[in-house]
């Protein structure tokens, strides 16, 4: 299946200004790791995350990023030994070299990063699995999947929705299901009409910035009768499409008088594509046991309905029809 690539922060965004920072998965699954600076190749791949393997991104005005590690150092993509055309990925001290700044692209839930030489930063094997700036084209081995950086991790918890002005929104009532009851007896009889409303939508949610660090959560609220669901994903996904299932059944006994029909409409005023912006109020546990409070807004587009109820009429029968005991349609 193809993937787009885009030039920005994609999912990386989540984590800018973190303090949990970011950790990054390579396409083998190992992850980043930077011990110490002793090795010409500086960044390890590891098979566990380690307190080593967090980093922190910073986001310049230029949209490039800088990428700095546990002990302060700057990641930056160096030509070092007698290979003009190696570039290893090295932590250094701060500067405003340009050799210490990404440009950032995204694909999915992977990040690409493209050095000062114009190559990507790919994985390569030199003994171990490291970090180069040698790619022209970036591929998989050049696509980073952005983690939580810390080893303890934090709970997020929507605790309630707030959503704006809904005065605008016009409904439009629709008859979803018609059954009809005839009597041509002498005398009146009961019945029991019952109907079901069943259905499945998909609502769209779009938050206006990330902020879960790839932990999953949701949250359902009330838009007039609908009870749609948030919904924050493991990838960061900015825009989200959630499935949501609609079950009315309504059931409601009525006397048919003598040589009389009664008709049952179940009716609903609705309106499938509603958009209403919202701001979720958010508990953070931080993995010290600390709680702060987070307010991110978003717009929500989606079905809402109200007043879905049965409608009842009754009428008596001309004596040219056939006699029918009961007829649904």
């Amino acid at each position: 299946m193809f993937q787009r690539v885009s030039k920005g922060l994609g999912q990386l965004e989540a984590y800018v200004d973190a303090e949990e920072g970011v950790a990054f998965q390579m396409d083998n699954n190992l992850v980043w790791d930077s011990r110490d600076g002793q090795y010409t190749w500086a960044i390890q791949g590891l098979f566990e995350k380690m307190e080593s393997g967090k980093f922190w991104v910073t986001h310049l005005p230029s949209g490039k990023v800088m990428l700095r590690n546990w002990a302060g150092m700057y990641l930056a993509a160096r030509n070092v030994g007698e290979d003009p055309k190696s570039f290893p990925i090295q932590p250094v001290q701060y500067s405003e070299d340009a050799s210490l700044k990404f440009d950032v692209f995204y694909k999915d839930n992977r990040v690409a990063f493209r050095a000062y030489n114009g190559l990507f930063m790919t994985r390569v094997h030199r003994a171990f699995h490291s970090l180069e700036a040698v790619k022209l084209v970036a591929d998989d081995s050049c696509y980073f999947r952005p983690l939580i950086g810390d080893l303890l991790l934090p709970k997020f918890k929507i605790l309630r929705v707030i959503t704006g002005d809904l005065s605008h929104v016009k409904y439009h009532r629709r008859v979803l299901d018609k059954q009809v009851c005839v009597n041509w007896a002498e005398v009146a009889k009961q019945h029991t009409f019952k109907m079901t409303w069943e259905t499945t939508v998909f609502d769209k949610v779009r938050w206006n910035s990330l902020w879960g660090l790839g932990l999953e959560t949701s949250f359902q609220f009330t838009i007039e009768e609908a009870m749609p669901r948030l919904e924050y994903t493991k990838n960061n996904d900015q825009t989200v499409l959630v499935k949501r299932y609609i079950y009315q059944r309504l059931t409601e006994e009525v006397l048919v008088p003598p040589h009389s029909e009664v008709i049952a409409k179940l009716v609903v005023n609705r309106n499938p594509t509603v958009t209403v912006s919202f701001t979720a109020v958010i508990q953070k546990v931080k993995s010290n046991g600390d709680v702060v409070m987070l307010h991110k807004g978003g717009v929500w587009k989606g079905l809402v309905y109200h007043g879905v109820q049965l409608e009842i009429t009754k009428r008596k029968l001309s004596e040219h029809r056939a006699s029918e005991e009961c007829l649904l349609m």
